[in-house]
């Protein structure tokens, strides 16, 4: 038994130093964001639009909570966190502190979070704006009140993230509350 796990460790090692020296930025570990930063796609608008992992994200137009029109594809060249909550959610209640604190600590470095308010979803939408003044939200906060672009996100749970980065590539999706430094991690992990 030991000879095998031997066997398998030393497989395991040079199958990394392969993937580290011949195949470089294609490799498994640049794609799985293990090396720190997800690899940089070469022609970004070659690729589908969808919701898997390394797909445009699809874009969007909706009224934030001042009245202005927000489309996601108003923030290309920046980092986004596009989060899907509503004000019943606690997962989302929990996960509120987190996001405006990283907002406001990394916004002046390209990030934008874009919180979509499930509108449709909301017993009250009288609900909403007391919701951000007591947690002092200070990002985007686009209302989803049809319920249409919860719909194209396949929003099942709340809340649910994706994580975007500058070219409108989907890099990776979280469902559940976010604690905030696997939100930094998975930002700064952006291209």
């Amino acid at each position: 038994m030991k000879k095998f796990i031997i066997i398998i460790g030393l497989v395991l090692a040079v199958l990394f130093v392969v993937d580290k020296t011949l195949l470089k930025d294609k490799g498994m570990v640049n794609k799985v964001g293990l090396a720190g930063k997800y690899a940089e796609i070469e022609n970004p608008k070659s690729l589908a639009e969808g919701l898997k992992t390394e797909n445009r994200a699809p874009d969007f137009s909706l009224t934030d909570i001042n009245g202005q029109e927000v489309r996601l594809s108003d923030y290309k060249g920046k980092k986004v966190l596009l989060n899907f909550w509503a004000t019943w959610c606690p997962p989302c209640r929990a996960e509120m502190p987190y996001m405006e604190e990283m907002f406001k600590e990394h916004k002046n470095e390209g990030y934008e979070i874009v919180a979509v308010n499930m509108t449709s979803s909301e017993k009250n939408k009288g609900n909403i704006e007391p919701f951000v003044k007591e947690y002092g939200l200070t990002f985007t906060i686009p209302l989803d009140e049809k319920g249409e672009i919860s719909t194209l996100y396949e929003v099942m749970a709340y809340p649910t993230s994706y994580f975007i980065d500058s070219d409108g590539i989907i890099r990776s999706k979280s469902i559940g509350g976010m604690k905030k430094e696997f939100m930094e991690k998975e930002m700064k992990k952006l291209p």
